[in-house]
């Protein structure tokens, strides 16, 4: 009778110590699945950078090439505006010219 009490014993031992580990495995797998969901997250949201990086480089070379063309369209309007200054000046450089003859003529 003893035998079987202590047999009883190591029985519902065995039997905390199963149902221990189902827990402590229920744990493991809940935390695994946690970590898949995370895992999941992550490549989302990296997926989702990758598209907004690739989306802002592509506005950074249209911006970048806009850039450009404005500085040329400057440099040709400052090239212009210099041509015009230049034939400004000679042009009221003859003007002054021609006026001091025609002031030479009449005295």
């Amino acid at each position: 009778q003893n035998s079987i009490f202590q047999g009883n014993m190591k029985m519902d031992d065995f039997k905390a110590h199963m149902n221990f580990n189902q827990e402590e495995l229920e744990q493991w797998d809940l935390a695994r699945k946690q970590k898949e969901d995370d895992a999941l997250a992550l490549q989302k949201y990296h997926r989702a950078d990758d598209a907004k990086i690739k989306e802002l480089n592509l506005q950074i070379e249209k911006l970048s090439r806009a850039v450009l063309d404005k500085k040329k369209d400057l440099e040709r309007e400052i090239t212009e505006t210099q041509a015009a200054q230049i034939e400004l000046d000679k042009t009221a450089e003859d003007f002054k010219n021609l006026h001091k003859e025609r002031q030479d003529l009449i005295r």
